[in-house]
């Protein structure tokens, strides 16, 4: 083999399966966003897709006594749901729509919190349509999206 050969091989990779981020390595831009949000939604729900706690999209989410007290030990995405939720009482889908986080993955977080008594989630009562207030969040929530 020549030296000018020599240069153009790549040097065999230690971890030939992450091959395909070494472009990333060398040019931000080439890390595809879905890639990125689909590491993250993993990441932050533990690889579960399904919650503990059902929760429809309106559920109702508010913060416990004991959610206030553990707040400040709260890391990530699970400290942010409980301080939108000390703030204001607020739907899945408002949640989802402020954090930029997918249904699924608010679902997911919001379940562990309410198993670890950080929040109860109630359903808002059955005459939704009569409730304004609740369909113009719901209306700003989906606009965010």
């Amino acid at each position: 083999m020549d030296s000018a050969q020599e240069h153009d091989e790549e040097p065999a990779l230690v971890r030939p399966f992450l091959s395909h981020l070494l472009p990333a390595l060398h040019d931000d831009s080439a890390v595809e966003p879905d890639e990125a949000a689909a590491v993250r939604s993993y990441a932050m729900t533990n690889g579960r897709s399904t919650a503990s706690v059902h929760l429809e999209f309106e559920s109702m989410l508010q913060v416990t006594a004991a959610g206030l007290e553990a707040a400040p030990r709260l890391t990530f995405e699970r400290a942010s749901v409980v301080k939108l939720c000390t703030m204001d009482i607020l739907s899945v889908a408002e949640l989802s729509a402020r954090l930029h986080i997918p249904i699924g993955v608010v679902r997911v977080v919001a379940g562990d919190l309410i198993i670890d008594g950080h929040l109860e989630a109630f359903l808002p009562s059955l005459a939704v349509a009569e409730d304004v207030d609740l369909i113009t969040r719901l209306i700003e929530g989906v606009r965010a999206l």
